[in-house]
């Protein structure tokens, strides 16, 4: 039979110049003939030693290089063997096994399981895992059984036939892609428990997040992996007294905080998951059963993922059986009511597509990229032309919703209220930048993250002009030395930055992922005297404990940088010639502990008719904002306003709050402290004492913003006062009593919803039956 194979082999003369194949397709087919062929030959197998068996392995080459149909019982991988299917190319499949004991390789393939005979010819079995880029069953009749571990990475098709995942099927996700499943008709199924993937970026941030499958395991055994810690799989769900894996399923954290809630539409509030040794799909009707969650991801299962800035990334993944056909969730029949809605499918949804019964044609998502811990944005198509507008411009959410994303809709009137998805809602727009901004088509785990610097002009106003900029990007795809991947620099007319690395000055430095005691070396050049800054975006840079800081070795100084956001130095080039070195700057990475803030000091005075309220805080690393409470009485606080971080990543810094509505008599503060992991803290109560005047009513703060209306009562007899609040046309809003205990004391008085802009009468009546009236304006 030798010299039948070498006949074959040298016949493919004829195919290797085909103009039906390309050139890697010829290489592949080269090197696979060889290989296969002429090693295979040898083998003791019985299968090989027949000349039918050869030329079905022959069929199957071109199969996979020019996309024809193979018709055997099985193609079956041997251990020690490779099948690599080069490129966006289809192997089809037809009354037919894939038997993978070896290696499959599916670069951007389409694997197509086609024909009429049942589940005993058709399957994927052996003993490797089996992952697919595309996945197609189109059986006539029939279906597919999934025998061993499969994985898809970007489409699962099943548009004819059944799909058998007997618990073996993952819809993967990584930084690159998120599995999809197509449309599937009325006349397929796909039945069994599948894994459905949800690759979340290294960012402590709130997320809406569902399992998009029916019939589910618990959220302890699907998003918690089980209580078992592996890098870069699951997450910490903390809350108040838990008892792990023998009670309530809750992990231990620091604070005990509770880290994921469902919505009650009834309340139309969110409320603490305190055990999660229950379904992560709350129903198992078959129809519409996944939960939404709002969720804290931290990052994978690390215990230190638990103290702030820690993170990293992590992959979410959901169990049960996969949504297909209609799927209605029933809506909130309030007027102006929100009901959380996860998506049901394991595929994105346009919003377009759905439909909606007493729903505006509005979502709200919740962006976790925004701010510190997320924020809600808002996408609504108001006159029907297919066109959202966002209310904050910079979210990359669109119309589509993604895989495992959960989303709010609002009620529009009184009475039956839902939304429905059909398999026509799906869509294949995948977007990247909902779950994790990052650079698109970057392998998971490559340690991605960048750095880009700015050098700008910094002009007397203290507006500034672009005047260069330099990239380093970290990813363990690229090399420490230089190479092709670097970009040199090419000096301008006027000022230059570039990265100094091996005695190259370099534009674009890419190197491998970012470690402690690494150093970005800056290179200035063509500077005059003037004022600059530097200007650092960075992304993706957060490790457990470690901190960037630009060192300036001209004031020998070292300033923090964020490792996910912006920093701003200043500087400026003066007659010194030190302040001109070429080498002034760099930023050195490294691990250190992370300390806590420290508010030294809280005081308060009178200035003039007003109080003035300073604080100073030390190690103003992880602060997100500052509230200032006032008290008339020492125990009952309202608030008076909100400070935000000035600047990011501080080591001091001071703040100061005027009060214009001080009391006669004694008024009491104290600073409440937010930080990045949402824990609150108070400082110590001061108080300021301002001379008795006569008697009187004050509204603070006047305007007023939402609900709240403040009274200030001012030395007035003790006993029960009658309230009315009017408009400007004599409409009666808000009526209610209060009793004064003392000769002044602060009421805050609860509109119930807030009032639309303009003035108001708060109308005063006392036991004597006085009255004084407060106008109250309100923003």
């Amino acid at each position: 039979m030798y010299p039948f194979i070498k006949a074959l082999i040298v016949n493919r003369k004829w195919l290797w110049h085909s103009s039906s194949f390309t050139v890697n397709t010829r290489k592949l087919l080269h090197l696979q003939l060889k290989s296969l062929f002429m090693t295979n030959f040898y083998s003791t197998a019985p299968a090989l030693q027949t000349k039918k068996f050869l030329l079905y392995l022959l069929c199957g080459m071109f199969c996979v290089v020019a996309g024809l149909s193979a018709h055997a019982q099985s193609l079956t991988i041997n251990p020690r063997s490779s099948l690599v299917l080069n490129g966006n190319i289809t192997l089809v499949i037809n009354n037919a096994a894939l038997k993978n004991n070896g290696t499959f390789t599916a670069s951007t393939s389409t694997v197509k399981f086609s024909g009429n005979s049942d589940t005993v010819n058709s399957y994927v079995s052996g003993v490797q895992k089996t992952t697919f880029h595309n996945l197609s069953i189109i059986k006539a009749a029939y279906g597919v059984a999934l025998k061993s571990s499969v994985g898809v990475r970007n489409v699962l098709a099943v548009t004819g036939g059944n799909l058998y995942t007997d618990s073996n099927l993952t819809l993967l996700s990584d930084a690159a892609l998120t599995a999809r499943v197509d449309v599937v008709p009325a006349t397929s199924l796909i039945i069994g428990k599948a894994h459905v993937e949800r690759y979340v970026p290294a960012r402590r941030a709130w997320r809406m997040m569902t399992g998009p499958v029916t019939n589910s395991n618990t959220i302890y055994n699907t998003w918690q992996n089980k209580g078992v810690y592996t890098p870069g799989i699951g997450t910490l769900v903390t809350g108040p007294n838990p008892t792990g894996v023998n009670g309530n399923g809750l992990d231990p954290s620091y604070q005990n905080n509770i880290s994921v809630k469902t919505w009650n539409a009834a309340t139309q509030a969110f409320g603490d998951v305190k055990n999660t040794k229950v379904a992560l799909s709350q129903r198992n009707t078959g129809t519409a059963d996944n939960t939404g969650y709002f969720i804290f991801v931290r990052g994978d299962r690390d215990p230190n993922n638990t103290f702030v800035p820690n993170t990293n990334i992590t992959t979410l993944t959901s169990i049960g059986s996969l949504q297909t056909a209609e799927q209605t969730f029933a809506a909130s029949s309030s007027v102006r009511g929100y009901t959380l809605i996860g998506n049901p499918y394991a595929s994105p949804i346009d919003f377009n597509k759905v439909a909606r019964k007493n729903l505006v044609k509005r979502f709200y998502v919740w962006d976790p990229t925004i701010n510190v811990l997320g924020a809600y944005v808002m996408l609504d198509d108001l006159d029907n032309n297919g066109t959202y507008i966002k209310s904050v411009d910079g979210s990359q959410q669109t119309k589509d919703i993604q895989s495992s994303q959960a989303f709010f809709v609002e009620t529009i009137a009184s009475g039956e209220a839902n939304i429905t998805f059909q398999e026509n809602s799906k869509t294949g727009n995948n977007n990247n930048m909902v779950f994790r901004p990052l650079t698109p088509n970057t392998p998971a785990g490559a340690g991605v993250g960048s750095i880009r610097t700015n050098l700008n002009l910094l002009e007397a106003d203290n507006s500034t002009i672009l005047a260069d900029g330099a990239l380093v990007e970290f990813n363990d795809i690229y090399s420490i030395l230089v190479d092709s991947d670097d970009a040199i620099k090419l000096g301008n007319i006027n000022e230059n930055i570039g990265i100094q690395r091996y005695n190259s000055t370099l534009t674009a430095e890419r190197r491998p992922a970012l470690t402690a005691k690494d150093t970005v070396f800056f290179k200035l050049s063509k500077m005059v005297q003037r004022s600059y800054q530097l200007e650092f975006v960075t992304e993706g840079l957060q490790q457990p404990n470690l901190v960037g800081f630009l060192e300036d070795s001209y004031l020998q100084t070292r300033t923090i940088i964020d490792l996910n956001g912006k920093t701003k130095v200043n500087f400026s080039i003066t007659g010194v010639a030190a302040s001109a070195v070429a080498n002034r700057f760099r930023i050195v990475f490294m691990n250190v502990a992370p300390l806590p803030v420290t508010i030294s000091s809280v005081t308060a005075y009178q200035k003039n008719s007003d109080i003035a309220v300073d604080w100073k805080v030390e190690n103003e690393i992880n602060m997100v904002k500052y509230d200032v409470e006032k008290s008339t009485d020492g125990s009952s606080f309202v608030k008076l306003g909100t400070v935000n971080v000035s600047g990011t990543n501080n080591t001091y810094n001071s703040y100061s709050w005027l009060d214009v509505n001080a009391v006669n008599g004694t008024n009491f503060y104290r600073i409440k402290t937010y930080d990045n992991n949402g824990q609150v803290n108070y400082t110590a109560i001061v108080k300021v004492t301002i001379s008795k005047t006569d008697g009187g009513f004050s509204i603070y703060p006047n305007p007023v913003k939402g609900s709240i209306i403040n009274l200030q009562i001012n030395n007035e007899p003790v006993g029960v006062y009658q309230l009315r609040l009017t408009n400007s046309i004599g409409q009666t809003l808000y009526t209610n009593s209060i009793r004064n205990n003392s000769g002044s004391s602060t009421h805050a008085l609860n509109t119930g919803s807030k009032l639309p802009a303009g003035a108001y009468q708060l109308e005063i009546i006392g036991q004597d039956n006085n009255h004084n009236t407060q106008k109250v304006i309100v923003e």
